[in-house]
């Protein structure tokens, strides 16, 4: 934030408050700078996944998600229930990053719940992000260590996971991170992100492998994590979307891939013969933020505490294949499901270490963007 600094003259000053006494006059006679009250609501003690029926009704919500199948499942599992209980209307955008420093920067913000990531959310809390008021959101049940800043509740668990393909390793598959990078104990090519979007995962995979340990890092492993990848020469294939990583492993283009589970488990779904390596996998928390200058903040505590219900997250994850964040769910599963299932492999995850990328975020944009482009 820039500071203010002492005015070079008297007469400087003189005229900037002037100027500023003339926008306060006009702004009083106008009556248009003042900001609507929020509503009051009689919403009562949290509990997660329930809601008073009509507390809500006239109140209009948008949520801005990531698309796809996983936006559709959840408007299904949380969404669409919770207008049906509430009364309120919940709308549905498409999230994206800049759009949304565009809303708060005007002050005009059309958002009230977004999916974004826990990195996105601790680096943008208290200016892009409003902090939660906990004491309105139940979140009792959510797993120990997702909430992991003020501006987040936890939307779900998932993972950045090895699958590798059963017909090549079936007998004798990869049980660590080093192995992913050993091409003469498991030739063949491997695909790793090389998306616009930034994963820290993916660097601590690779940081891992060399025996690291993530909670310890420092600014100048970011480019060492780097090499690793680049020193797989030809080996590695890159996927920018999580759609093309599952057409690779579908296809058998990579004999291993690093990919989000749900990209492994859709592969594997679709008759692939691929399966999770559970050993060092990188685990992944969506949150749940709610953009700064939101008009109705207790309207969007109220559906986020909705969403983290028991019965809410079990369905959602039958929809979506993604882990819920309330440990009291208990969704319908079949073999293949509870195969790719992050929550029941948590005992074997590495959690990223948030506090150090928020803090060394634009030498990973800087690294990242050399990995993503072939420099």
């Amino acid at each position: 934030m820039a500071t203010l600094k002492t005015p070079k003259t008297r007469k400087l000053l003189a005229l900037a408050a002037g100027a500023a006494a003339l926008a306060l006059t006009l702004a009083g006679c106008s009556g248009s700078s003042e900001p609507k009250a929020a509503p009051k609501h009689d919403l009562g003690t949290p509990v997660a996944g329930q809601i008073k029926e009509g507390a809500l009704d006239g109140v209009t919500l948008t949520f801005a998600g990531s698309g796809g199948v996983f936006q559709d499942g959840q408007t299904k599992a949380l969404w669409d229930p919770f207008a049906k209980a509430s009364g309120a209307t919940v709308n549905q955008d498409a999230f994206d990053a800049g759009k949304l420093k565009a809303m708060v920067d005007s002050g005009n913000v059309s958002w009230d719940i977004v999916n974004t990531t826990q990195f996105d959310t601790a680096r943008g809390c208290g200016t892009l992000y409003e902090e939660y008021d906990y004491s309105k959101v139940d979140t009792s049940k959510v797993p120990k260590g997702t909430i992991t800043d003020k501006c987040m509740v936890p939307q779900i668990l998932y993972g950045l996971v090895v699958v590798y393909n059963t017909d090549k390793f079936g007998d004798n598959p990869p049980k660590s991170a080093a192995d992913f990078f050993d091409t003469k104990k498991f030739p063949g090519k491997r695909t790793v992100s090389q998306s616009t979007y930034v994963d820290p995962q993916t660097v601590e995979f690779a940081l891992t492998a060399q025996g690291k340990d993530v909670k310890n890092l420092k600014p100048e492993d970011i480019n060492g994590a780097f090499d690793m990848y680049k020193d797989l020469g030809d080996n590695v294939i890159g996927w920018t979307t999580g759609a093309q990583a599952q057409q690779q492993l579908e296809a058998g283009e990579a004999v291993m891939g690093l990919v989000w589970s749900g990209r492994g488990y859709g592969a594997a779904s679709a008759g692939a013969h691929v399966a999770p390596m559970w050993d060092q996998w990188m685990i992944m928390v969506d949150s749940n933020g709610i953009p700064k200058g939101v008009k109705d903040k207790d309207a969007a505590f109220a559906a986020v505490n909705y969403s983290i219900g028991a019965e809410q997250q079990a369905k959602m994850t039958e929809l979506t294949s993604y882990g819920g964040v309330n440990t009291d769910a208990k969704p319908k599963m079949d073999a293949t499901l509870t195969e790719w299932m992050t929550t029941e492999h948590l005992d074997t995850g590495i959690s990223p270490n948030v506090d150090f990328w928020v803090k060394n975020y634009d030498a990973l944009a800087a690294a990242w963007a050399g990995w993503a482009t072939g420099n």
